[in-house]
C-alpha cells in the first residue's frame, strides 16, 4: 500500500503516540485528529493526517517562541515591541514550562476547558 494512502486504526496511532486507545477516539470525535468514521464504532486514519496532527502539536513553535522573545529582550529599543508581545501572549496563553506535570496540568485543563489562571 502506497504510504499516502495508508489508513491507520485508532488502536495503532495510540501505539506510535503513546497514548490510550480512548484519548484518540476524544481527538476524533472533537475534531483535533481528522479521520474517517467507516461503520458506528470503527475509524480509520490516513497516515497523511497523522503527521499534520503530530507536526500541528510540536512544541517547536515554543522553542521559536522562547529564542525570539530571547533576542527582542536583548534589544534596548524593542521595549515597546517586547510589552506588546507579552500581552498579546497572556491573551493566548503558551506552556513556558515544558516538565511533563505542566505539560499534563496545560492538557487536562484543555480538556476540561478550564482558562489558565492568571
Amino acid at each position: 500500500m502506497v504510504d499516502d494512502t495508508q489508513m491507520l486504526t485508532p488502536r495503532q496511532v495510540a501505539e506510535i503516540l503513546g497514548v490510550h486507545q480512548k484519548t484518540v477516539h476524544l481527538w476524533l470525535r472533537s475534531g483535533r485528529l481528522q479521520g474517517t468514521k467507516i461503520s458506528y464504532r470503527a475509524w480509520r486514519i490516513p497516515k497523511t493526517a497523522l503527521d499534520s496532527f503530530i507536526v500541528s502539536n510540536s512544541n517547536t513553535r515554543l522553542t521559536q517562541h522562547t529564542d525570539s522573545l530571547k533576542k527582542s529582550a536583548g534589544e534596548p529599543n524593542n521595549a515597546q515591541q517586547l510589552a506588546k508581545q507579552k500581552e498579546k501572549h497572556t491573551q493566548n496563553p503558551i506552556i513556558l514550562d515544558s516538565s511533563p506535570q505542566a505539560r499534563m496540568k496545560h492538557y487536562i485543563q484543555e480538556i476540561m476547558g478550564e482558562k489558565n489562571p492568571k
